[in-house]
C-alpha cells in the first residue's frame, strides 16, 4: 500500500457546521480540524451528535450551514460517493453471498480496478489485518472480530483519503476488543491512515487515538492529547466524563491561607503553589478534583471514614469512602477491604487538580 502521499499536510476542516433534524439542532457551529496522518478519536456522550457529524463529513447529510474541505478543497458539492472517504460501521455490513476477498474487493470493483492488480491489493490488505489466506472463506464463517477485520480490509483496499469509523467495536467483548483495538491503530499507523474514530468509551478513544476532540451539546468541547485530557481536565464535566475521581465543589473559594491551607472534609490540604494561589485568586467558585491516588490511608492526623464499597478495577482494588457532610471519595486499597470497615483518610495535594466547574 502507498501511504506517503497520506501523511502530513492539511487534511480535514470543518468551519462553523450547524446540522438540524426534525426542527432540532443537533450540530451547532462545529469546528473541527484533522492532519493528514492523524487518528482523531470523536469523544462524548450519547446523543451529543458524533454520528451526526461523521455522516456529514461522509456527504450523507446535508448540513445547514458552514463547511466541510478536505486539503483546502470545499466538498460539499461533492457527493459522498466521490469523496474517497471509507467508512466502517458497528455493524459491518458485508456482502453475505460473497466471500471474504470478494467483500474486500467490492470497493476496487466500483473504481474499475484491473483484477490482477485487485488481486494484488486484496491479498496485501488481508496479511495486513491478519487474515492471510481467508480470500476464499465464506463471510457465514467468521467470528465477530474476523467480520470487522474484514470490514476494515475493505474499506481500507481503495486507499481512501479519510477513514471514518462509527463505534466498530461496540459489540465485540473485551479481550478481543482490546486486542483488535491495537491491531487497528498499528495498522492505521502503518499506512499514515488519517482517521476519525467515534466512540463514547474513553479507554478506546484514549488507546486508539494522536488527538481527542470531546463533544458536547453539538460542539467540540476541546481537542488535546489523551495524556492532556488525563493530566489536565480542565473543568469539572470532563472530569467527570472520563470518570478521573470525585469533583469537590464547596462554597466560593477564598478560604486558601497565606501557606496555601485549604480545609476540606477529608482535612487540611496543603496545596501545591500554582493551585493555591488560583484558589485564592478565583473570583468564582472552587471546583477540586480529587483522584484515587491523592486518598491516603491510616495517618495518625487523618479523619475518619467508613469504606460503602469496594470493587476491582484492572488490576487495582478501588474502596468508596463516606466522611460526615462530604461526597463519596474513591481510593485505592488493598486487597481484602470489605464494606462496613472504617479507616483514617487524608489527601495528597500531588493527586489534587484545580478545575473550572464548567
Amino acid at each position: 500500500m502507498n501511504a506517503t502521499d497520506r501523511s502530513g499536510g492539511e487534511g480535514l476542516a470543518v468551519r462553523g457546521l450547524s446540522v438540524s433534524l426534525e426542527g432540532h439542532k443537533i450540530l451547532r457551529d462545529l469546528q473541527l480540524s484533522v492532519r493528514r496522518g492523524e487518528i482523531l478519536a470523536l469523544l462524548g456522550p450519547s446523543g451529543c451528535g458524533k454520528t451526526t457529524l461523521l455522516r456529514t463529513i461522509a456527504g450523507l447529510q446535508a448540513p445547514a450551514g458552514g463547511s466541510v474541505s478536505w486539503a483546502g478543497e470545499d466538498q460539499r458539492s461533492v457527493p459522498a460517493h466521490r469523496r474517497r472517504f471509507g467508512m466502517v460501521f458497528q455493524d459491518h455490513a458485508l456482502l453475505p453471498h460473497r466471500n471474504v476477498g470478494a467483500n474486500v474487493a467490492f470497493g476496487l470493483r466500483m473504481q474499475k480496478i484491473p483484477a490482477p492488480e485487485r488481486r494484488r491489493r486484496v491479498a496485501e490488505m488481508l496479511q495486513m489485518v491478519g487474515l492471510e489466506g481467508y480470500d476464499r472463506r465464506s463471510v457465514a464463517t467468521l467470528s465477530g472480530g474476523e467480520a470487522q477485520r474484514v470490514a476494515l480490509a475493505r474499506a481500507l483496499v481503495t486507499e481512501p483519503k479519510l477513514l471514518l469509523a462509527d463505534e466498530p467495536f461496540a459489540a465485540l467483548d473485551r479481550p478481543l476488543h482490546d486486542r483488535l483495538l491495537a491491531d487497528v491503530r498499528r495498522i492505521l499507523t502503518e499506512l499514515h491512515q488519517t482517521a476519525i474514530h467515534v466512540t463514547h468509551d474513553h479507554t478506546e478513544a484514549f488507546a486508539l487515538a494522536d488527538r481527542v476532540a470531546l463533544m458536547r451539546d453539538g460542539r467540540i468541547h476541546r481537542t488535546a492529547t489523551p495524556q492532556q485530557l488525563r493530566d489536565d481536565p480542565q473543568d469539572a464535566w470532563t472530569a467527570t466524563f472520563l470518570g478521573l475521581g470525585t469533583i469537590w465543589q464547596p462554597a466560593p473559594a477564598g478560604g486558601v491561607t497565606a501557606t496555601g491551607e485549604l480545609r476540606t472534609p477529608w482535612g487540611a490540604l496543603i496545596l501545591p503553589a500554582p493551585t493555591a494561589a488560583g484558589v485564592g485568586n478565583a473570583a468564582r467558585e472552587l471546583c477540586l478534583l480529587i483522584r484515587p491516588q491523592a486518598v491516603e490511608l491510616h495517618r495518625p492526623d487523618g479523619v475518619s471514614a467508613i469504606i460503602s464499597d469496594v470493587r476491582v478495577v484492572g488490576d487495582r482494588t478501588v474502596a468508596t469512602f463516606q466522611v460526615t457532610s462530604a461526597p463519596p471519595v474513591d481510593g485505592y486499597v488493598a486487597a481484602g477491604a470489605t464494606p462496613g470497615q472504617t479507616a483514617t483518610i487524608t489527601l495528597d495535594p500531588t493527586g489534587v487538580t484545580l478545575l473550572s466547574p464548567e
